[in-house]
């Protein structure tokens, strides 16, 4: 009489693979909270990008003109960057061009600063040096901003006239 095995595994089998198992968690789920971390991190750079890239489209959106300069975090504003206002900022008087009609040439108009704060999370700080100008029409003046997130600094440059956020440097 032939004997039949029966179907399944043997103990031996059962213990290499818990085995194998035990020895590939104990290597991963260390890195885990690091993993998570890194996603996270990832994740809030991006939403920030994001609310960049929409600024220029909530001024056309609201109708509201705005300026963004100076200092932000979670909070809002910290800081204000030297105001824009005056042409001639700190243009020395022999080097100033005369008009020749009384009227003054403007080549835009003026900005209305509006309260606008880009979102930020707790930790996070946002300089920019000069100032951004935000148009009704959608159109913005771009610049160059950094984001301080602890040690780290990222400089971000806009693009105008859509304000398109590139990241150029880590």
């Amino acid at each position: 009489m032939t004997e039949t095995r029966a179907a399944g595994f043997t103990l031996l089998e059962m213990v290499a693979v818990l085995f194998v198992i035990g020895l590939v968690s104990s290597i991963v789920i260390p890195r885990l909270p690091a993993m998570q971390a890194s996603l996270d991190f990832a994740l809030k750079r991006g939403g920030f990008e994001q609310a960049m890239n929409g600024l220029a489209y909530q001024a056309f959106k609201e109708n509201q003109d705005f300026i963004l300069s100076g200092t932000y975090d979670a909070n809002g504003q910290v800081g204000e960057a030297p105001s824009i206002g005056a042409p001639d900022n700190g243009i020395p008087g022999r080097m100033k061009v005369l008009p020749l009609i009384d009227t003054t040439r403007v080549m835009m108009p003026s900005v209305t600063p509006a309260q606008m704060a880009p979102p930020l999370p707790e930790g996070w700080r946002l300089e920019i040096a000069t100032p951004i100008q935000y148009r009704a029409s959608g159109y913005c003046s771009g610049g160059t901003a950094d984001l301080a997130i602890g040690r780290r600094r990222y400089t971000y440059t806009i693009k105008p006239p859509l304000c398109e956020v590139a990241l150029e440097s880590r």
